[in-house]
Formats: C-alpha cells, sequence, structure tokens
C-alpha cells in the first residue's frame, strides 16, 4: 500500500536519510579496514588477481549486509506531513503523522505505544493510556530488539507531532482571544464614542 497523499515516508525524510547514510558510512568504513587488513595478510601467498576478486566479494558481502540492515531496521512504518519536524522545515499549520501496522494506514493519537505480544496475534502495539487500549496488531516477521528501535523513532515522531500541534492551538487560542477583545472594542467603545460628540438635537438636523 503506497503511501498516504501528501506524507512523507519516514526514510525519505531528513531525519531517516541521515540515519541511511550513516548506517551506510559506518559499514563501509568497517569493509575498507576489512578489505585492508585482508590484503596484507594474503598479498605474499596469493595471486593478485585472485586476492582482488576476494577484496570484491568481501566489498560486496558488506554492501549487501548494509542494505539488509537498512532495510529491515530503518524502513520504519510511518509517514509525516511537512509541517513534522522530522521535515525540520518551519511549521506553517499542524503537524501530522499515519502508521502502518497491519493492513492500512491509521493515525496513532496523541499517546506513546508500546509493544506487547499475543499467543494469537503475535504482535500488538498499544496505547500509553489510562486503558492501555489496544491500536493495532504489527504484522512482522522482525524480532522485538528492531521492531522496539522502530516504535522508538515512532513514538519520538509522536511526542513531536504533539508539540507542535498543542504550540498551533495555542497560537490559534491567542489569535481567537485577540479577535475576540478587537471586536468587543468595535461594538462598545466605537458607538460611545459616537453617542457622546453626535446629541439628540444634531441627529435630528443631520443630513445623514
Amino acid at each position: 500500500m503506497n503511501s498516504p497523499r501528501g506524507l512523507i515516508d519516514f526514510e525519505n525524510t531528513p531525519l531517516g536519510r541521515e540515519l541511511v547514510k550513516s548506517a551506510f558510512k559506518q559499514n563501509c568504513l568497517l569493509a575498507v579496514v576489512f578489505s585492508v587488513l585482508t590484503f596484507i595478510a594474503l598479498f605474499w601467498v596469493m595471486d593478485f588477481l585472485f586476492l582482488s576478486i576476494i577484496i570484491i566479494l568481501i566489498l560486496s558481502l558488506f554492501y549487501f549486509s548494509t542494505e539488509r540492515y537498512v532495510n529491515r531496521n530503518l524502513k520504519v512504518p510511518l509517514v509525516v506531513n511537512l509541517n513534522h519536524p522530522f521535515m525540520e522545515t518551519d511549521s506553517v499549520g499542524n503537524s501530522e503523522i499515519m502508521v502502518k501496522f497491519s493492513d492500512e494506514w491509521i493515525d496513532p493519537g496523541k499517546h506513546r505505544l508500546k509493544l506487547g505480544s499475543d499467543s494469537i496475534l503475535s504482535w500488538v502495539v498499544h496505547k500509553q493510556n489510562d486503558d492501555f487500549s489496544l491500536l493495532s496488531t504489527w504484522d512482522s516477521s522482525l524480532n522485538e530488539k528492531t521492531l522496539n528501535k522502530q516504535l522508538s523513532i515512532i513514538n519520538q515522531a509522536i511526542s513531536l507531532n504533539n508539540a507542535v500541534n498543542e504550540s498551533n492551538d495555542e497560537f490559534e487560542d491567542a489569535r481567537s482571544r485577540e479577535k475576540q477583545e478587537s471586536s468587543l472594542l468595535e461594538r462598545e467603545w466605537l458607538p460611545e464614542e459616537e453617542i457622546e460628540i453626535q446629541g439628540p438635537l444634531s441627529r435630528i438636523f443631520s443630513p445623514e
């Protein structure tokens, strides 16, 4: 199922791309170091062509293992809109996030989430509210450690989402109060000033 219209996959956010880049960078460094050590150890006892093939195989192994790690750990079932802090842009409206633990994208709400297990449903996700209510099952073959890593990212996204939206709500409340105060002044102050200046007789002879 594709991402909802107007929302961005976590892996395509600046934070997601940075995590992917960091994972490849770390594993690339390990691959180079391991390849250099292998080259030094086998240079005097092995044909150069055969040694080069071994080095290429080592580099390829590190690359595919890194890609597998990224696909398993950093493909978080999370999407955000442009106003979410993960996008690292100024918010111009309410932040929005959605998650997909099973068949469809859903709004996780304001509460942080917690991973649970069920003998029948396997992995389940609960809201950390007073009722500890069930949000969704989680159809995944990943292990508990990996799922908790992904859920920690989702919980961070929820916390930031709440912070942005609460700030916007406070701003809207302040603007609403300002409008109410402004309209109150227009209703009560201006008519009083007109009555004070223009008395009953002058209103009778006024052309208006």
